[in-house]
């Protein structure tokens, strides 16, 4: 019986000390990996400020595949939150939510991961002439359970590996999609109405002088046709961009219409009358020269890649400025690109 109080003493000192070491250890823990993407910092920024993309390179998503996954929230930005429940061995249970958004720079997010405890995770990026230092860190606050700062000891070499797995899947998926930088780029998305449109399909070389002669001559003969079917207009010209590259240029170009012709149109009229696409869109306005357009096309292009987005149709371009009485540097342009 002595013994057997000895023994208890023993382990209620045991305890005592175990409890008391667990609590001078430490209670905030920090963990963090960084790497250098061939990115512009604002591609990067689009896969990690939401989770439409989260499982093209999480470094848990092949840990359990039938995992159920549940967006709410904003598709991005502060308030963009995802749920998840898997297998209490891999993924677990758990949620995400973006807490805290500064454009091009860093992503903060709350972590709940249930009986495991809350965390914050943060993404910061550092533009280096033309590649990004993305660092992927973690806070923990083990509270003042000592179970819990032992569990600490041990989160440097649990977290870090998935961190280093995750980044390398953020680096594969971020150096695939397009280089332009579209930091500079104002983009809306908008739902479209279909127009009513006389147009005339055309094609011709890339040279920016064949373009523009193409151009005259295709709104020449809707202008005619108009006139012809005494038409209105009922909006700026557009110009539907079915193909264009180094070996030229296709396209519909096109005028809205107030109403639709009364009397059928000949099948073999060059001039045909058809409705626009209706949905969504993604909308920037082009200030300038159309010689400039490439570029602002390729930045349009970058941004709907990582952001997920998948093209619906054809984009066109709406030509808010009369080219005759505008300056060339004040010339504006609506680029609207269907997504679904």
């Amino acid at each position: 019986m002595r013994m057997l109080k000895r023994l208890l003493l023993a382990l209620v000192v045991l305890i005592v000390l175990l409890a008391g070491i667990g609590l001078a250890l430490p209670r905030q823990v920090h963990v963090e990996r960084s790497t250098n993407i061939h990115a512009p910092a604002a591609t990067i920024f689009a896969l990690v400020d939401g989770f439409s993309m989260f499982n093209q390179w999480s470094p848990w998503y092949g840990l359990d595949p039938s995992a159920q996954y549940d967006f709410r929230g904003p598709a991005r930005g502060v308030g963009a939150r995802m749920t998840w429940q898997g297998d209490a061995s891999t993924v677990g249970s758990g949620s995400q939510e973006i807490i805290e958004s500064r454009p091009y720079e860093q992503v903060k997010s709350s972590l709940d991961l249930g009986s495991q405890g809350v965390a914050t995770s943060q993404f910061t990026l550092t533009p280096q002439g033309n590649h990004t230092q993305v660092t992927w860190a973690v806070d923990v606050d083990l509270g003042m359970n000592p179970v819990n700062r032992y569990f600490g000891l041990m989160l440097e070499k649990m977290v870090g590996p998935d961190y280093e797995r995750g980044l390398w899947g953020l680096k594969r998926l971020a150096e695939n999609l397009p280089k332009a930088d579209f930091s500079d780029l104002r983009v809306e998305e908008i739902q479209v109405s279909p127009l009513t449109v006389a147009y005339v399909p055309a094609s011709c070389g890339p040279d920016e002088r064949e373009i523009a002669r193409t151009l005259g001559a295709s709104y020449a003969m809707v202008g005619k046709f108009m006139a012809a079917y005494k038409l209105k207009q009922a909006a700026a010209p557009i110009t539907i961009n079915n193909k264009w590259g180094a070996s030229g240029y296709e396209f519909d170009a096109a005028i809205p219409l107030d109403h639709p012709p009364l009397k059928d149109i000949p099948p073999g009229s060059p001039v045909q009358v058809k409705q626009t696409y209706s949905g969504k869109a993604l909308k920037v306005v082009h200030k300038g020269s159309y010689r400039d357009m490439d570029t602002t096309y390729e930045k349009l292009m970058a941004y709907a890649a990582a952001y997920g987005y998948e093209p619906a149709a054809s984009p066109w371009d709406e030509y808010v400025s009369d080219a005759g009485d505008t300056p060339e540097p004040e010339l504006l342009t609506n680029i609207l690109l269907p997504v679904k």
